[in-house]
């Protein structure tokens, strides 16, 4: 069987229209730049934002000149402007052509999956679009989970495995703190704080379709098939009238779940949940595969610390992703798990130990000094998190902005970076921001950052099919002093961009 591949390269497709031109694009006249500051000087006193704290920073790209430096060097609470150092760094440690391997070997009677630290793994977004070759040579498309996974069972019904006396996943090319220490509490159970793990699978999501089992509410059916969960319906009703309040909350157990609220109608989507330890999840749900396969398994179980390494006799072909679409669907879609993934992948890379937060956050740092100078990680970042989830992050405006330029203007790195950007009035978090802009001659790509009080902005704008101009970085904390502060903030941002694009 060859090895598994995506079936179009959208890496290379979605490229091409933020792709570097062969020359870069012409300076435009010089009273356009010597605007800029005063333009943006006045946006920022226009904004309503009396009470908050706003930083902004501006640079030509070409010259690397600050163009606007209001408050640049002051650390900020980036929230998901984090991302934006997260995936360049990915790129810088990784390197542009890096491919996350996921894969079953086999040791004996043991099989044992093998994590990369890929957070793509099993994600319904990517099914539809990954391909295999059969053993008679058809061509096949993955389309769910089972499929996936299945690639893997029936190569191990092929090499003759009928027994294996454990299956292990081997997860510890990170660490198993799943959960960052600074993460909101009472949010964990939200998908936005999924779990980060070595091996993650589904997004570290379980689906649940909810309907009515005598007369109470009830988990008809998991996405992925689990039938080892289970949902207790509690206090929860389901009298067809009122408003649909039905949750699903995680207990102590993590094989049983909670139903609270009111069923009005069956669901006909799955709801997405978060799963906690994913990599214990994946052993059984492999281990249930292949079993309905006719392969008996004894022990199922995670990598403990003192194993020895896995075999290395493949059991069918390695499962890859392209770096390109991982920082693609975490930055054009915010992904958090994503980031945090990335930021432990390169922290596992740099110090030869399993990544951590700690490990990575050291990573990005020594990536900050590397690409802007001895010293400035010192001054312009304190990393906590990979997402921007954590509060605890700070970051300075003028470092995202030579961080940015110093991406966009490496041919190396800037097609797979600049394609991994939302572009204002097309796609991602700011396809409806930006009112005004004509992304037929003018583009910008950026990224968004939202947490309580906080709504930040950075990106680079310039002519649509060209190098990009300038970079930004407009970044507003402390914004419930004032009212409507973060649609002021937000305001003031599309306002910067628009400034920068010409379009004001």
């Amino acid at each position: 069987m060859r090895v598994l591949a995506l079936a179009v390269l959208l890496a290379a497709a979605t490229q091409s229209c933020h792709a570097l031109p062969e020359t870069p694009a012409p300076a435009g006249p010089a009273r356009t730049r010597q605007s800029i500051p005063g333009a943006v000087s006045s946006a920022v006193s226009a904004s309503g934002l009396r009470n908050a704290s706003v930083a902004v920073s501006v640079r030509d790209l070409q010259t690397g000149q600050l163009l606007v430096n209001i408050e640049g060097d002051r650390l900020m609470v980036p929230a998901s402007n984090m991302k934006v150092l997260t995936t360049g760094a990915a790129l810088h440690v990784l390197g542009p052509d890096f491919q996350f391997r996921t894969r079953m070997v086999r040791s004996g009677d043991r099989l044992t999956v093998v994590g990369d630290g890929d957070p793509s793994f099993g994600d319904p977004t990517f099914f539809g679009r990954l391909t295999y070759t059969d053993p008679n040579g058809v061509k096949r498309t993955v389309t769910t989970a089972e499929e996936l996974v299945d690639i893997w069972v029936n190569a191990a019904r092929r090499a003759g495995i009928t027994k294996v006396s454990e299956l292990v996943v081997d997860d510890r090319i990170f660490d198993r703190q799943f959960t960052h220490p600074e993460w909101p509490e009472d949010q964990l159970d939200n998908t936005y704080c999924a779990q980060v793990g070595g091996l993650t699978f589904h997004e570290n999501l379980v689906g649940a379709k909810l309907g009515v089992e005598a007369g109470r509410p009830a988990v008809t059916a998991w996405e992925p098939k689990a039938p080892w969960l289970s949902a207790s319906a509690g206090k929860a009703t389901a009298n067809g009238k009122g408003k649909q309040t039905i949750a699903i909350l995680r207990t102590n157990d993590p094989n049983q779940y909670l139903l609270s609220g009111n069923l009005v109608r069956a669901s006909t989507d799955a709801v997405p949940i978060c799963v906690r330890d994913m990599p214990s999840f994946f052993a059984r749900y492999v281990g249930s595969r292949l079993a309905a396969a006719g392969i008996t398994v004894g022990t199922v179980r995670v990598a403990a610390a003192g194993d020895a390494a896995p075999g290395t006799e493949a059991v069918g072909p390695a499962i890859p992703m392209p770096l390109s679409e991982v920082i693609k669907r975490c930055n054009e879609e915010s992904h958090n798990m994503y980031a945090e993934a990335l930021l432990k992948r390169i922290g596992a890379a740099r110090s030869r130990q399993p990544g951590s937060w700690a490990n990575g956050t050291a990573a990005l740092a020594a990536a900050i000094d590397e690409r802007l100078g001895a010293g400035t990680a010192a001054k312009g970042y304190a990393g906590s998190d990979g997402s921007g989830l954590s509060r605890d992050n700070r970051v300075a405006p003028n470092v995202v902005t030579a961080w940015m330029r110093s991406i966009a203007i490496d041919p190396k790195l800037a097609p797979a970076y600049l394609a991994s950007l939302a572009e204002g009035r097309r796609e991602g978090t700011v396809k409806k921001r930006f009112d005004g802009l004509n992304p037929e001659t003018h583009q910008v790509l950026c990224k968004t950052g939202y947490i309580n009080g906080v709504s930040c902005l950075s990106g680079l704008v310039g002519k649509a099919g060209a190098t990009p101009r300038y970079a930004f970085s407009v970044m507003c904390n402390d914004l419930t002093k004032d009212k409507n502060g973060v649609g002021n903030a937000k305001a003031l941002q599309d306002r910067i961009a628009l400034i920068l694009a010409g379009e004001s």
